[in-house]
């Protein structure tokens, strides 16, 4: 980029990466340059499913908070866009005719057309691998509290039954023993998906001692071979102890663990999903716990967001239920922010391309255009 030219640059935060920090991080990528930053909070209207009922005319724009318009009404000479939660259209991309570069806080780019910013010749970052160790960790924390019983367990004592059961004249072990859970080590942790939080789940399963078995039909297995024992989606589901998915909320991973997956899992085993809930099942998934074919899950997406009260799901107590929080941390609007920084700057400060998300599809474009 040629410092001699001025940017300018609008950039939208919202309640989770505020707006003051994305600031911050602008200022830091385009020092050097003449810049002017405009900017507004995002209001985060409604959760941020991909079931919503309003139009706002771009299908592959599938989590989002807000409306299109409103980034539309302030685009005119803008060229560079951050943001977070806010909706990047197809329409926001042709109204935003000056644009250079869009920075987009998010691991995954669900709330941006990329291939319309890549058809325009538009330069994308995003902040891969925000959310790796909280998601991880999380992911980890639900096997344990699964394979313990914590949550019973700690209800149990809460009511005041342990000092019930104790406290008879005969003394009752019999609901207590329930509680006896499984030991991880050599237990079979079956991972579905092998991208970053993918790789740190399966390498912190097998810190423990577990016996990690790996699924993921675009990676070379030899890479796959690094992180576990290489099986075919069918055979995870029917050997793991524990399921876990981490796979991209893509349109062809729509379902894909299926009625039939979910019935080849061993009574014993345990599901756990803190990727997307379109991804699975849910109602196959609420029958096979409901029949007890599976020991448990630990859930933290839904297909509907906020679960539903009637959700039949809250009624189980073999489920372990969180509101889509994997991904939050303390310092998510900080952290957020520092990751694109860090994608962006190369691009705004060394004329590279190594960070820059749809690089190679530009040139591609560039070269049949030639």
């Amino acid at each position: 980029m040629d410092k001699g030219k001025k940017i300018k640059a609008l950039v939208v935060g919202d309640d989770w990466v505020k707006t003051k920090d994305l600031i911050e991080a602008t200022k830091r990528v385009l020092e050097g340059y003449d810049y002017e930053i405009d900017s507004f909070d995002q209001v985060m209207d409604k959760p941020m499913s991909r079931e919503k009922k309003d139009d706002i005319g771009d299908d592959s724009v599938t989590e989002y908070c807000g409306h299109p318009q409103e980034l539309i009404s302030r685009i005119d000479g803008v060229n560079l866009l951050v943001v977070h939660t806010s909706p990047v259209t197809k329409q926001v991309i042709e109204a935003g005719k000056d644009l250079i570069a869009i920075g987009c806080c998010r691991s995954d780019a669900v709330s941006v057309n990329v291939d319309a910013v890549t058809d325009k010749g538009i330069y994308f970052f995003n902040a891969p691998g925000r959310s790796v160790e909280p998601v991880s960790d999380l992911t980890i924390t639900f096997a344990l509290a699964l394979c313990r019983n914590i949550m019973r367990a700690d209800r149990y004592v809460k009511e005041g039954k342990w000092a019930g059961d104790l406290n008879r004249e005969v003394p009752s072990w019999e609901e207590y023993e329930t509680f006896r859970g499984l030991t991880l080590k050599n237990k079979k942790f079956g991972v579905v998906g092998l991208g970053k939080i993918g790789r740190k789940v399966a390498e912190k399963a097998a810190g423990l001692g577990m016996d990690v078995q790996v699924y993921d039909p675009f990676l070379d297995k030899k890479i796959l071979g690094e992180y576990g024992t290489v099986c075919t989606l069918e055979e995870l589901f029917v050997n793991s102890d524990f399921i876990t998915i981490h796979i991209p909320p893509v349109e062809s991973n729509r379902g894909i663990i299926s009625r039939e997956l979910f019935n080849k899992m061993k009574p014993s085993a345990y599901f756990i999903n803190v990727a997307r809930g379109e991804i699975i099942d849910e109602e196959a998934l609420i029958d096979v716990l409901q029949k007890g074919k599976i020991a448990g899950a630990a859930l933290d997406v839904y297909y509907t967001e906020p679960l539903p009260k009637t959700s039949p799901l809250v009624k189980l107590d073999n489920v372990i239920l969180t509101p889509h929080l994997a991904g939050q941390r303390k310092d998510v609007s900080e952290g957020s922010a520092s990751i694109l920084e860090g994608t962006m700057k190369p691009f705004f400060q060394e004329d590279s391309l190594a960070t820059c998300f749809n690089s190679t599809e530009i040139m591609k474009i560039n070269k049949r255009q030639a």
